[in-house]
């Protein structure tokens, strides 16, 4: 059977899919800086991850950086499409890639939040959180306790 002919409502969808996936190859991006300090501990790896709104914690970060600490300190810079973000930092002491806790749930390892965002019975809200990264790129510092 002879091929069938390319038809023009087959060939406009084929060009708008291609402009489409054009358009989202070309998505502005910025750069976020996260400096962690109150790094007490040259033990495990400090893990730095950005999530949105709609991934916010209990699942996989929109992006993360798993550094080994040096010193008292940690930076980690990300080049992320411009829109709302969170970060959630873990100094996860025992390498062992989670939190872990204490009784009553009460973290065991240090950890921080963007905009000193506190934890009340639970990790605070993505909103307590959040902030907007725009086209000048943002620098923020996160405090470790615990």
């Amino acid at each position: 059977m002879p091929p069938r002919p390319v038809t023009k409502p087959i060939a406009s969808a084929c060009l708008i899919a291609l402009c489409m996936i054009a358009l989202v190859g070309n998505t502005p991006t910025a750069t976020l800086t996260v400096t962690v300090n109150n790094v007490r501990s040259d033990e495990g790896q400090v893990r730095v991850a950005v999530y949105t709104q709609d991934n916010w914690l209990g699942q996989e970060p929109f992006a993360r950086v798993w550094t080994p600490p040096e010193g008292d300190s940690v930076t980690a810079k990300f080049s992320l499409p411009l829109g709302e973000y969170a970060v959630a930092v873990l100094h996860d002491l025992n390498d062992n890639g989670r939190m872990d806790y204490r009784l009553l749930r009460l973290p065991k390892e240090p950890f921080g939040f963007s905009n000193g965002a506190k934890p009340k019975l639970g990790p605070p809200p993505f909103e307590d959180a959040a902030f907007s990264l725009g086209a000048e790129g943002l620098s923020i510092t996160i405090e470790l306790r615990g």
